[in-house]
């Protein structure tokens, strides 16, 4: 049974469906614990994971140091929520997921838009269990968020500059208004 309507499969394969429908809330899970080993064990030996700024991991162990490298500095005490779109299965043994995250900033009281993200999932079954393959996480800009950015690269260094500082300013003055 699925509820939500978010499965697109036939009956006799809804236990597998699960099982791929919720690797998106175990990786999520992993992530608020800060556990690079938990976020990686839903990929097989092989898996290909490309981040949102477009590091290509190569297999479970890459992406499993990747991640707790993440967990322990840049990204340290930040939260995820979000959870799958969409599963469709290309062949009996062979499925995409489409899932969607959003990222909570330590100290935040709700997810930074700028950081809203979806993923596309490629999973397979071997041997009678189903690992990912594959994700693509990408940004989820808005046309106006990418023509900024568009602008900002357009400007020569110097430029560049004078706009880091100006946000710097801006922001400099909203935390003391606080």
């Amino acid at each position: 049974m699925d509820p939500q309507g978010l499965l697109e499969q036939p009956a006799q394969r809804a236990g597998d469906g699960t099982w791929f429908r919720a690797l998106p809330q175990r990786m999520i899970a992993a992530w608020n614990s800060g556990d690079g080993a938990a976020f990686a064990a839903g990929f097989s030996e092989q898996a290909d994971f490309v981040a949102f700024e477009g590091t290509h991991l190569k297999g479970r162990t890459e992406i499993a140091a990747f991640h707790q490298q993440v967990f322990d500095g840049v990204a340290k005490g930040s939260r995820l929520s979000g959870g799958p779109k969409f599963v469709r299965f290309l062949r009996p043994d062979v499925a995409v997921l489409h899932s969607e995250v959003k990222v909570t900033l330590p100290g935040a009281d709700g997810p930074t838009l700028s950081r809203d993200s979806m993923q596309l999932f490629v999973g397979a079954q071997a041997a009678g269990e189903w690992r990912a393959e594959a994700l693509l996480n990408a940004r989820r800009l808005t046309m106006e968020q990418q023509l900024f950015a568009d602008d900002f690269e357009s400007l020569p260094a110097q430029g560049q500059q004078q706009v880091r500082d100006l946000v710097e300013s801006l922001k400099a003055a909203a935390a003391r208004s606080h």
